[in-house]
């Protein structure tokens, strides 16, 4: 199975769809941060949903009401719920959405406690989706500052997932871990950049890709 994951395009979504045209993958995810309401319509999904299966959380950047309305061709809603794990293939991939805060004072918040219980129902899968990400996994800033929340991390070592990705942060990064495990984040898609994901018998292969520069 060959999986596409992108990541804050904020409005400008042209990577993503040369991205789906050209590797015409088996499923597009996307760590949130498609655009805020009204840079992001819904023929401009809609249209990602007609080529690929199409799986996403919501960052601090996004149209909710909007990505709740979208469904795959097989009527599956594309947004995941915090927690909730979907089968494809004979894979399986649970997410979160938002980004921490200690209230709910915008609707993207999410508290300790909700990533926890989010974590706990889903259980062991083989792809875990974030928007905001784990400390200590793909959270570098260039200058050595970590951009990570313990709550990803406390949900990421619960779920035990075989890929964890996030965004957010705006920078591009992999990390092995010395299970065989992978962390990444996908940086920024409006920029060219995304990962590639590949996995065949349980051997899973996460490169950090840039549109055009390919291998």
């Amino acid at each position: 199975m060959q999986i596409i994951a992108v990541s804050d395009m904020h409005g400008d979504l042209r990577t993503v769809k040369e991205l789906v045209s050209k590797f015409n993958p088996d499923m597009l995810l996307c760590c949130g941060d498609w655009g805020n309401p009204g840079e992001v319509h819904s023929d401009d999904i809609s249209w990602l949903v007609q080529q690929t299966h199409v799986l996403t959380v919501f960052g601090n950047h996004d149209d909710i009401s909007l990505l709740s309305s979208l469904h795959n061709r097989d009527g599956s809603p594309i947004l995941l719920q915090n927690g909730e794990v979907r089968q494809a293939g004979q894979i399986t991939i649970t997410g979160i959405n938002g980004i921490w805060a200690k209230s709910h004072r915008q609707p993207w918040y999410i508290t300790d406690e909700e990533v926890v219980d989010a974590a706990e129902k889903a259980g062991h899968t083989d792809i875990f989706i974030t928007h905001g990400c784990a400390i200590g996994l793909a959270d570098l800033f260039p200058w050595g500052r970590r951009g990570g929340q313990r709550c990803f991390l406390d949900a990421f070592k619960l779920i035990q997932p075989n890929v964890y990705i996030c965004g957010h942060l705006h920078v591009q990064q992999i990390k092995q871990l010395k299970d065989g495990r992978t962390a990444a984040n996908v940086g920024n898609t409006a920029q060219g950049e995304y990962l590639s994901i590949e996995t065949n018998s349980g051997h899973w292969t996460v490169k950090v890709r840039k549109l055009g520069e390919e291998e």
